[in-house]
């Protein structure tokens, strides 16, 4: 799929600013203005939206021009682009802050990697349907996390046994 011209993204305010011109064409300059372009490409979009050449200067049409843009509003294309870039945003940001948490360092040691249940981290407590973890830092609150996840990963069935254990018994 080519690239869409980034204008595209501007076309609400685009067509705000188009309608409150009284003149009734546009010119060249006008148009690299409203549509934060240069000017060939100006030009090129004068030429694509129904512009003349009169002289030495391209004029385009005003209410022309603004019934092309509505259209092009209306026919989804604006929504799929603005929706298109929403999408990379959000994901851009997921990215950004999988990143920030990738980059802590945890240190594991190999009773972390070897716990089983009932021996959970020091600081972690498994009562009548209540888990507490006292912690100090966030890394410390991801190690005894990460060590409660391998006790349930390395014998799941002592792990409910003593998470259900409590619980079962009131």
């Amino acid at each position: 799929m080519p690239t869409q011209p980034q204008w595209l993204l501007h076309l609400p305010e685009i067509i705000e600013e188009i309608a409150a011109i009284r003149a009734p064409v546009i010119d060249r300059a006008v148009l690299e203005r409203v549509f934060r372009v240069r000017r060939r490409r100006a030009v090129e979009l004068m030429s694509a939206f129904g512009g003349y050449q009169a002289g030495g200067t391209f004029l385009i049409d005003r209410l022309l021009l603004l019934h092309a843009l509505e259209e092009m509003r209306q026919s989804g294309r604006f929504e799929f682009e603005r929706q298109r870039k929403e999408n990379l945003t959000q994901e851009l940001e997921r990215v950004r802050l999988y990143r920030a948490g990738a980059k802590v360092s945890v240190p594991i040691t190999i009773d972390d990697l070897e716990r089983r249940a009932p021996d959970f981290p020091p600081g972690v407590e498994i009562e009548a349907g209540r888990l507490t973890v006292a912690f100090g830092t966030a890394e410390d609150l991801v190690r005894k996390l990460f060590g409660l996840a391998k006790a349930a990963a390395n014998d799941f069935e002592a792990f409910k046994s003593a998470a259900e254990k409590s619980a079962v018994g009131d």
